[in-house]
């Protein structure tokens, strides 16, 4: 069902890669139902994002660029609020819907400032973790309290993190605060009947060889040092395993050192940004993260999705996507023995890698599907277009 009129939709986010990655796949489905759509964000380039997605749209979206500190810049923050404001009053969006936490602050001030009939924010992960010290984590905690009372709906991800907000009483009133789960293009991410090519030839991977692989930003809340020292325990026992690292950031320098210092960086490929992802989880034999904080987990939706075993962090947000012993395994963070025991144990029996890849792409198939992440979210506009009043 089409909405009645035109509704105008401005989404908020602080760089180009959220924008691609998260509010894409909505913003192509919002326009295909009649809503005009528009994005705003940093389009600079950054240190753990690829440079081609900064001059790249987004289908069915127009993309204006609004730099927005990722990081707390008073003044830089002012800026981007009062530029943002202009932007609104411009547009004049019935709806504003923010995701990522500097994003959600500063969008969601912009949007009130300039009268916007609806505010939503998507929370992927609350900025209050527990890795934080108690008085900066109090303090992001009030944040959240004051910028919840500026917003008609808060967005989740998963249950876990939904229950952070609630027992940080993030919100008022339960109802505000909903759980709708990332959706994947099932299609993109779906396994070929010719496996995974020349790709593995042409990264230098022997025939004979096993592939564990990870993808994620390489920053510190990854847990890819976990991953490296995981690698040198797995090499002391069998040498016809390859490792791949697929993505950048801030801390490659440190990661490569630390894979000379292990003896093992002959074996671990870190290939940078790709366009390939699926191809090269394609040609995978286990796809491995132990991250220390998620949101979601959406690549390991994405390597479930291909059919892949999984290994993961035992947090409350990947526990939600990877099902322990049914789609692959849970390992609490930093624990690079525990993981590289779980590894080993899959690299040694295909039958068991197979039968966890399978129920990994059911499980994703039946939960983590695009189409019904973004009617669940149309589903809310719409509701919140009708118990507002807002005409269209």
């Amino acid at each position: 069902m089409s909405p009645i009129g035109r509704v105008r939709v401005l989404h908020v986010c602080t760089i180009a890669l959220t924008a691609h990655a998260f509010i894409a796949p909505l913003a192509k489905y919002l326009h295909h139902r009649g809503y005009e759509v528009a994005i705003a964000c940093s389009t600079g380039a950054q240190p753990d994002a690829p440079d081609n997605l900064r001059c790249r749209e987004v289908s069915g979206a127009r993309m204006y660029h609004i730099p927005i500190a990722r990081t707390v810049r008073p003044v830089q923050d002012v800026v981007a609020i009062l530029k943002l404001w202009g932007l609104i009053r411009r547009l004049r969006p019935h709806i504003v819907h923010t995701q990522t936490s500097k994003a959600g602050v500063v969008g969601r001030l912009a949007a009130c400032l300039a009268g916007t009939p609806i505010v939503i924010h998507t929370a992927h992960a609350f900025p209050f973790h527990s890795h934080l010290p108690p008085a900066v984590r109090w303090c992001y905690v009030v944040i959240e309290r004051w910028m919840a009372r500026l917003t008609d709906l808060i967005i989740v991800d998963t249950e876990s993190v939904r229950s952070d907000g609630l027992r940080e009483h993030v919100v008022n009133a339960p109802e505000k605060l909903v759980t709708v789960s990332m959706g994947l293009d099932l299609q993109k991410f779906s396994p070929s009947k010719s496996g995974p090519g020349n790709l593995r030839t042409a990264l230098g991977v022997r025939p004979q060889s096993l592939v564990v692989g990870t993808v994620a930003r390489l920053v510190p809340d990854k847990g890819i040092d976990c991953f490296l020292e995981m690698a040198a325990q797995i090499l002391a026992v069998r040498k016809d395993v390859q490792f791949f690292i697929v993505g950048d950031g801030p801390i490659r320098g440190t990661l490569q050192q630390r894979a000379s210092e292990l003896g093992i960086a002959p074996h671990v490929l870190f290939l940078g940004h790709r366009d390939d992802i699926r191809d090269l989880m394609e040609a995978m034999d286990v796809f491995v993260l132990p991250t220390k904080r998620e949101g979601f987990g959406v690549v390991f939706a994405e390597a479930m999705a291909m059919g892949k075993a999984t290994v993961g962090s035992r947090i409350g947000p990947v526990a939600e996507v990877v099902e322990d012993g049914v789609t692959g395994y849970l390992v609490p963070p930093d624990d690079a023995q525990g993981f590289a025991v779980r590894v080993l144990g899959l690299l040694a029996d295909e039958k068991k890698r197979l039968d966890f890849g399978t129920a990994g792409r059911r499980r994703v198939e039946q939960y983590f599907n695009e189409t019904r992440m973004c009617d669940s979210i149309e589903g809310h506009y719409r509701h919140l277009l009708e118990t507002r009043n807002v005409c269209v």
